[in-house]
């Protein structure tokens, strides 16, 4: 591929990840309720909010973060009564986390306005364009996830709210899938 194409790409992927950042996360806290809450920690929560027995790692690993960073995000949401800490029973430097009344209520606002902003843009393309931006992230992936290692890193550790549809999965079977038909 040419240079100038490749900076052409990279610029578009650039703008596409600031506008879905911007419109999909900037200012949906704010707008819903009434706490003061950073992107990193509306992530934390939601992260919390989709698994059960988390622990304070799990939550470091899941956000692909420092654990002192897990820590410090938990300390903060811990303050404002959005989530428990617990220390495992078993093994004390375990410590769970768990989502308060006051959390699931913050965190079940928050999905449907993010839901709400993603259906509105998505309403403006054609349905072509909306299945060719499907096939496309798809096929981008598929080309982007070469190995197993990358999986965990990239994966959005939706716990409960997994679909069967999910995106990267689908990557993955066929991942598997191509392995198996070329070394079979």
């Amino acid at each position: 591929m040419d240079y100038e194409t490749l900076q052409t790409i990279d610029r578009d992927i650039g703008l596409f990840v600031a506008i879905v950042r911007e419109l999909l996360s900037q200012g949906i806290v704010e707008e819903v309720c009434d706490e003061q809450l950073t992107v990193g920690q509306v992530r934390c929560l939601c992260l919390i909010m989709a698994h059960e027995g988390v622990t304070v790692g799990d939550v470091s690993r899941g956000l692909g973060i420092s654990y002192p960073a897990a820590t410090k995000a938990i300390s903060r949401l811990a303050e404002k009564g959005l989530v428990t800490r617990k220390h495992d029973p078993e093994d004390r430097r375990n410590i769970f986390v768990e989502i308060t009344p006051r959390g699931a209520e913050v965190t079940g606002k928050i999905k449907p306005e993010k839901l709400k902003r993603l259906g509105s843009l998505l309403d403006k393309m054609p349905p072509q364009d909306l299945k060719n931006l499907r096939r496309g992230i798809e096929s981008f992936l598929l080309a982007a996830v070469t190995d197993d290692e990358l999986f965990p890193q990239i994966c959005l550790h939706c716990g409960k709210e997994h679909v069967e549809n999910c995106i990267l999965s689908s990557v993955k079977c066929r991942k598997i899938e191509g392995t198996e038909e070329s070394s079979g």
